[in-house]
Formats: structure tokens, sequence, C-alpha cells
């Protein structure tokens, strides 16, 4: 779940820059199809970059570094001391550490939950509205549409259109109306939107940019009704006049909209210019910062020259190599040497053989078994027991002729 969360703030600063610059730049154009298009993209661009890890920055890691990052054999934390903080079973105990991240997750899971029932509930009294209470249904252009007794607020979901009997005719503004929210597939736009408010549900401008998309909804849907041959005037008097209804259907695409000052001062309006969409492209330089201020930092080491051994296989070698040096640099005259006296006397040449041969024998001879006796088990025997011991040393060792004048003077 922390990583859940973690993945939401991330979403959220995303659609957070994302969005902004839209409603500053492209909020008010009338080319509602392709703002419509850089809404969902901005949606989608949200989702997807947090879950990209590009390393964008490489810095070398030169030769310097190279014997230091051999010599590391673990990063980080030791076992023994993550067994210390975080406990036996790798969990850090309640009065450990800082409880904010757990409070964070916790009222993240809470919120997404809640959400999600508000939207889940809100979705069951739509679906269980259109059928309820209806006279009729009939399939027009692969829509069907159900018409209510009485003054019902229109609305359309998916492929469904809701109408009271005044504006069932085919003919009607309001019938147009709600066919173009249900061929342009605007109810798909407002689900997609849905979940990702639930995701997002603590970030205040996933809620204005559902405003907008909707706006734009409307906005495209009375565009298309205008285009069919109805004047102006007359449609804007049918908003009026329908004012007064209300589906009060959450997620449902109403005919009667809050937005009814918006939407006649944007059919008066003059066409944006074509050049107007080409401020569309911020989205580029805003979405390569993002994923630079997600974007892991990459280390590469410069690799070897082709042909020389690789660390694994070179960290043997370098050991016996070293053991061998050791060793001719004790055997070596050199190492006798005052300190005001140099090495550059001695023969590089044979202590370079001497190394070699060491280093040879060195690897060539398997390790011991190392143990540690405490008491000897064998005693050591010489050859022939005692009796050839007294022997060899009363014909071998020899006194000194001063010992033998100062024994005989002692006994006398």
């Amino acid at each position: 779940m922390g990583a859940l969360t973690l993945y939401a703030f991330k979403s959220a600063f995303c659609l957070s820059v994302l969005y902004l610059p839209f409603a500053l730049l492209l909020r008010r154009e009338t080319f509602f199809a392709f703002n419509r298009f850089g809404l969902l993209l901005i949606v989608g661009l949200s989702l997807v970059v947090p879950c990209l890890d590009i390393p964008l920055w490489d810095f070398p890691v030169g030769d310097v570094f190279e014997s230091q990052r051999r010599s590391v054999v673990e990063v980080g934390m030791p076992m023994a001391v993550k067994a210390d903080v975080a406990g036996d079973n790798g969990v850090a105990p309640a009065g450990s550490g800082a409880l904010w991240p757990y409070v964070l997750v916790y009222t993240y899971i809470i919120g997404m939950l809640a959400c999600l029932l508000v939207k889940g509930r809100q979705l069951y009294r739509l679906l269980r509205f259109i059928p309820s209470g209806c006279l009729w249904t009939d399939v027009y252009d692969g829509v069907t549409i159900y018409c209510h007794a009485g003054s019902v607020g229109a609305f359309s979901w998916m492929r469904k259109i809701v109408v009271g009997e005044a504006d069932s005719a085919p003919d009607s503004p309001v019938m147009m109306h709600e066919m173009a929210h249900a061929t342009r597939c605007h109810s798909w736009d407002a689900l997609f939107v849905a979940c990702t408010e639930v995701l997002q549900w603590f970030n205040p401008c996933i809620w204005m940019l559902d405003i907008s998309l909707r706006e734009i909804h409307e906005y495209e849907a009375d565009d298309i009704v205008l285009r069919r041959g109805v004047t102006a005037r007359n449609y804007q008097l049918l908003l009026i006049k329908n004012a007064v209804r209300g589906s009060g259907i959450a997620f449902a695409n109403a005919f009667n909209h809050s937005l009814l000052k918006k939407r006649i001062t944007m059919m008066m309006k003059e066409k944006s210019s074509k050049w107007a969409r080409m401020r569309l492209l911020y989205i580029v330089p805003v979405t390569l910062i993002v994923i630079g201020a997600f974007a892991s930092q990459k280390f590469v080491v410069q690799t070897a020259p082709l042909g020389s051994p690789s660390p694994e296989t070179a960290a043997p070698e370098n050991t016996s190599a070293m053991q061998a040096a050791t060793v001719a640099d004790e055997a070596s005259p050199a190492a006798g040497l005052s300190a005001g006296e140099t090495k550059e006397t001695v023969p590089s040449q044979a202590a370079t053989d001497l190394a070699s041969a060491v280093a040879e024998g060195i690897e060539s001879q398997p390790e011991p078994e190392k143990k540690v006796f405490d008491v000897v088990e064998v005693m050591p025997v010489f050859p022939g027991g005692e009796t050839e011991m007294m022997k060899y040393v009363a014909t071998q060792v020899r006194y000194p002729v001063i010992a033998e004048k100062m024994a005989c003077r002692a006994d006398l």
C-alpha cells in the first residue's frame, strides 16, 4: 500500500503540473474536440509517467574509484542493525520511529475507499433509474431511448438516453443534444476521469479537470446541434426553458447543466484560430521536466579495455599477486636496507621472477584446512629411540677446546 500511495502522489503532482497551464491557455478556446483530447492526454500521462524509470543522467566513475567499488561487499545497513531497528519480522515497532508515514498511508486508503463507495453508489443509482418508470423504449442509430412520463430532465449514459415525453421526437434539439453525447462516447470519458478521481481523491486539480471536461462535452454537443440547422436563438431559449429541470443523477451527461451562462457565451464566441492549438505543445517540455523529476540517477563505471579480465575473475589473481609481491619484498635484499637507502639498486627482474614463482606456487597448492589443537596428539620421537639419540649426540657434538680446558680446571 505504501507503493500505491507514493504512486498516487506522483500521479497527482504530474496531473497538476500538466493541467494548470491548460486551464490558463486552452480552456476558453472553441476547438472542443481538440481540447477534449488534450484533457484525456493529460490524465493518461499523469497515470503513465510515474511508472517510468528512465535514467536521464549518467555519471561516469573513473578508475580511481574502481578499487573502492570492488572492496565494498554490502551496501546499506547490515542485517544485525536491521534486526535491531525493525525487529525480528522486519516491521518497525510502533514506538521505534515516526508514525506519520503509516498515518499518511492509512488516511489515503480510507479516503480512496470512501470515494470508491460514493462513486459506486452514484453509478448504481444511475443504472437503476434508467429503466424505472419507463413508458416505452426504442432503438435509434444504435442508441436505446427510454421515454419517461412527465417532465424529466434529459440525460444520457453510454448508449442509453432518458428523455421526457415532450422531447422524445428524433428531431427535437434535446434529443439531438443527447444523441451527440451518446455517439461521441462522452460517458467513457466521465468513467475514466471518475476512476482517476478515486486514485487522486486528495488532488483538487483532478476535480477541476472533471469540471473542465464536462464543460467541453456540453460545448461539443451544443456545437453539433447548431451545425444541424437549429438556430442559436431558439436553442438558447430552449436551454433557459429547461434550466428549471434537473435529473439529479451523477455520472450522466445531463441536458440541464449548471453551465448555462458559459454555454450561451461559448455559442456567441468567435471561432478560435487554428494556430491556437499549438499551445498544447507545452505538454512536451512539461512532461520531460516531470520525467526528469521522477528519473533515477545511474552511475556508470568506466569499463576496462577489450580482452582485460573482468573484476570477478581478476580478484583472485590480484590477491595472489599481492601475496607474491609481499614474499618477494621480504626475500629481496632491499628488505634490510636502511631508511636512507633506496630500492632502486635491487634488480627488478629477479624480484619479478621470484614473485611469479611464488604466485604460481600459491595458486597450485591447495589451501590447508585450518584446525586449532589444544594438546599434541603424537609426541615427536628421535629415529631409533633415546639410545640412538644419545649415540648421535656423543659422536656428533664437539666441544670447543676452550670449553674442555675450562671444564678440566673446574674439576681440579
